[in-house]
């Protein structure tokens, strides 16, 4: 089993074909995911994604979020 609490490395590992088991929301408010399988075939999978533009993506979209957000400036 590979557990993450990252949604975007999460939804890449869903489009790789890996099982999601389950998901939740924690008592620390704080997202769950669990993979049923190997879990360091599935830890390469995530690396994967950190090292892919999928990630640079997703990153700059949260930044994009941020400047949006009341308060920034």
């Amino acid at each position: 089993m590979f557990k993450t609490n990252d949604l975007a490395t999460a939804a890449f590992l869903i489009v790789r074909g890996c099982e999601l088991s389950n998901a939740y929301i924690n008592s620390h408010k704080i997202y769950v995911f669990e993979f049923n399988g190997d879990a360091d075939k599935i830890r390469k999978i995530a690396i994967e994604y950190i090292n892919s533009e999928c990630a640079t993506f997703d990153a700059q979209v949260k930044n994009l979020k941020k400047i949006l957000s009341p308060g920034y400036i």
